[in-house]
């Protein structure tokens, strides 16, 4: 699986070192606020990343917000590619880690409660059109498949109830999270 980002990543790359040079590359922001919908209803999205363009290649790194089931702040590797002669449609792959945003512990009589979230793999992959609004200005829509991983550590720990007091191990459950969801989203992009 390491391999086949690393491959994802370097392609585009490979793919324009072997085309002519007369063509300058440029840069471009791209800021994204959309949806992302699954069986548990419908969560907003945020996405910022920034990277260079060459021809019909953007390839940048990024970072955004995710809020279904669990709050998480993914980062990933931003690679487009555009087609047709104007290149108004655009294919995406945002490859990455899922960072989780929740740490919580509960005491109460009966004992503590940890919770922990752990990161994982995510994958946001779909197709665009994109509007231009002037030279350096575009406006895209894009829809597509998000994959977000997490898990979920509970430690439960108990106080000693019998004297003399012998040290309880605490319970301990894992819960992994796959979710797979379908974006819409709405992009402002600035750049060449």
């Amino acid at each position: 699986m390491k391999r086949a980002l690393i491959v994802l990543l370097f392609l585009p790359g490979a793919l324009l070192a072997q085309t002519n040079t007369t063509v300058k590359p440029g840069w471009r922001s791209i800021a994204t606020a959309g949806f992302s919908a699954g069986e548990s209803g419908a969560s907003p999205v945020f996405q910022l990343s920034g990277g260079i363009t060459y021809r019909r290649f953007f390839n940048g790194i990024g970072m955004g917000y995710s809020s279904y089931e669990f709050n998480s702040f993914p980062v990933f590797a931003d690679w487009r590619m555009n087609f047709g002669k104007q290149q108004l449609v655009f294919v995406y792959a945002m490859p990455g880690y899922n960072i989780p945003g929740k740490f919580t512990r509960e005491v109460n009589f009966f004992g503590t409660l940890d919770e922990r979230l752990r990161g994982g793999f995510y994958l946001d992959a779909g197709i665009g059109y994109r509007i231009p609004l002037g030279l350096l200005s575009r406006l895209s829509f894009s829809a597509g498949y998000v994959r977000k991983s997490v898990s979920h550590e509970k430690v439960y720990s108990y106080p000693c109830g019998i004297v003399p007091c012998s040290e309880t191990p605490p319970d301990k459950y894992v819960y992994r999270y796959n979710y797979g969801l379908i974006t819409t989203k709405l992009s402002w992009e600035l750049g060449r």
